[in-house]
């Protein structure tokens, strides 16, 4: 269920108007759940998904950064400062994903900066 990304062209073109996409969804949370599933005509007991180890730390990271805002600034700067060093592909595993698009390019600075030196930090509201 995760080989598709749900953007609902199989729906269009499915002869008999079957929602592939909910059906997709429906597993998905299934196979996240855990519970009992048949594979291959046998009964098996799915244990519920936890993910990646390498997605889990890189959500961990997130969370902390995040919720730290000092951090996610500095992070944000450095990233503007050091855009040109960035790769177009990602490496290793990575490079089966990137082969066919290239990552975003790093803006020139970050977002905050950018609203501080055009808006003077006013965000209108009332």
């Amino acid at each position: 269920p995760y080989a598709s990304s749900l953007c609902g062209a199989c729906y269009e073109v499915c002869p008999v108007a079957i929602d592939i996409p909910e059906v997709l969804v429906h597993l998905r949370e299934r196979v996240v759940q855990g519970g009992t599933a048949t594979r291959d005509g046998n009964k098996v007991v799915l244990r519920p998904a936890k993910g990646h180890a390498a997605e889990r730390a890189a959500m961990r990271a997130a969370r902390w950064a995040f919720g730290r805002p000092g951090v996610l600034r500095t992070g944000q700067r450095l990233t503007s400062r050091t855009r040109r060093v960035h790769p177009r592909t990602l490496p290793g595993p990575g490079r089966a994903w990137s082969g066919s698009r290239d990552l975003p390019p790093v803006p020139p600075e970050p977002f905050r900066d950018w609203w501080q030196r055009t808006h003077g930090g006013k965000d209108g509201a009332q």
